[in-house]
């Protein structure tokens, strides 16, 4: 019986390599394979390539396709919201219509398969909120108007109302001022008294509307009520012009003084003194703080209202 050096591979019968006892590789593997193993992989198969893709589920079940139609109707109202947001009204209106049309084929597909308890209320209304918005972006009024009022007669919408304060806008831009007001003020009914910000807004809106058709009378209640509660520079300049219109030459001086005592964010006491002659501050704001920027330009809007008063 003959025997091997130790540390070298010995040759069994046929002269076949057996595994020497120093060796280090896995018994029956080897890195050049043995003769007739090519395009073998390391469990005796042939070798076949990349798997082939997974076959797509063909949906069968009614709910499963219901959610895969409200997926794209949400991938439509992101796409045109981005495209809004991108100035570019054209596709954004495009992509509302669609996903419109698409969420009516949802709402059919789920009546005739008697998915009623899964109807998205909410998915509809926004929906229907966007394609107004779009329209009004796009400067098709009648079609916002008509798409604002479906939405604002729907008792499901509790909230609705207030998307008359978007109807007043539009009807302010077709210089239908009496109906403008008319719409800021169904609006007000529908805000709390705890949206307060909010109510200035549509008031101030009521003010300019009156002052549009020379009202100036009532404009000025619009405008004083604003002042004694939540003052600012806007309504206190408009305040001034309207007592100028009617004449009321010491209603003006105290209106501009009232202006001159309003306490705007980033005009402080400090921010005053450091910044008398306007330049200091424009090279301590840095170009890419936005906050900084807003700033600066209210800063500068107040400055052009008290001149100008």
């Amino acid at each position: 019986m003959g025997t091997a050096r130790m540390g070298t591979a010995a040759r069994g019968a046929g002269g076949e390599e057996v595994r020497p006892m120093t060796s280090i590789r896995a018994a029956g593997y080897t890195s050049h394979g043995k003769p007739g193993t090519s395009g073998m992989n390391q469990f005796g198969t042939a070798g076949q390539g990349p798997a082939p893709p997974l076959a797509t589920k063909e949906m069968t079940n009614p709910e499963d396709v219901a959610k895969e139609k409200e997926k794209e109707v949400n991938t439509l109202l992101e796409e045109s919201a981005i495209a809004n947001s991108q100035k570019k009204y054209a596709l954004a209106l495009e992509k509302a219509k669609e996903a419109a049309k698409k969420e009516r084929a949802l709402c059919k597909h789920r009546e005739s398969n008697n998915l009623m308890e899964q109807m998205n209320i909410d998915l509809t209304y926004s929906v229907c909120f966007n394609l107004a918005n779009q329209y009004q972006a796009s400067e098709m009024y009648n079609e916002a108007l008509n798409t604002y009022s479906l939405i604002v007669k729907n008792k499901q919408y509790s909230q609705s109302g207030r998307l008359r304060v978007n109807m007043g806008n539009i009807y302010y831009k077709q210089k239908k001022y009496p109906t403008a007001i008319k719409m800021y003020r169904m609006a007000l009914d529908q805000i709390p008294s705890t949206g307060k910000e909010m109510r200035f807004k549509i008031m101030r809106n009521i003010g300019n509307a009156f002052v549009k058709m020379g009202n100036y009378q009532d404009a000025i209640m619009s405008y004083e009520n604003i002042m004694e509660s939540r003052p600012d520079f806007q309504t206190g300049f408009n305040l001034v012009v309207c007592y100028f219109a009617r004449g009321d030459t010491e209603k003006m001086k105290k209106g501009f003084t009232k202006m001159l005592g309003i306490k705007e964010a980033g005009m402080d006491a400090g921010a005053e003194e450091e910044n008398e002659d306007g330049e200091e501050e424009d090279a301590d704001l840095d170009d890419d703080d936005e906050l900084k920027a807003v700033v600066k330009e209210r800063r500068r809007e107040v400055t052009q209202y008290i001149i100008q008063a």
